[in-house]
């Protein structure tokens, strides 16, 4: 798969697909000075397409944490869609030459980003809707299609 040939709005699809977590378990595992859980998801239109979540946050400190959607394609070829991340830093928009301020901010691959060859989700916005990994998830699902807060009885467990 070429990403260069991805547009924005293939972007915009693959974000807003709806989408159904396969593994609605899946436990924490500390990694280093973090812990992480990852959630199996695929297109609830077409069992083929895969998607994963990824939640990370420091051990440490909670305001240090990331939240991201990631397309898969196969184990070597994946692409970050979305990434909420927590306050503990500025960013900087190379392409637009903006900083985004320390604060919530999301991330969004974007097909500018992919052809300059910087990382896809090198974009961000500033965001105040989400404080915490547990309500920059919910976030994530309302914004990419991911509905589980609505039609299941699955409530996440953010503790380790």
């Amino acid at each position: 798969m070429d990403f260069r040939l991805l547009t924005d709005d293939d972007l915009n699809a693959m974000r807003l697909a709806p989408k159904l977590i396969v593994n609605p378990r899946a436990r924490w595992v500390i990694k280093g000075t973090h812990r992480e859980k990852n959630f199996v998801l695929h297109d609830a239109r077409d069992a083929t397409q895969a998607y994963r979540i990824f939640l990370r946050v420091s051990s440490t400190n909670p305001s240090v944490f990331s939240v991201g959607l990631t397309r898969v394609w196969s184990a070597e070829m994946t692409l970050i869609l979305a990434r909420y991340n927590g306050p503990y830093h500025s960013h900087r928009n190379i392409l637009e030459r903006i900083k985004v301020p320390v604060g919530h901010h999301r991330h969004l691959a974007t097909h500018r980003y992919i052809n300059a060859g910087l990382d896809a989700d090198g974009y961000a916005e500033s965001v105040s809707d989400y404080n915490s990994v547990g309500s920059a998830f919910e976030r994530l699902c309302r914004d990419c299609g991911i509905a589980w807060f609505e039609s299941s009885s699955f409530q996440p467990e953010l503790a380790v």
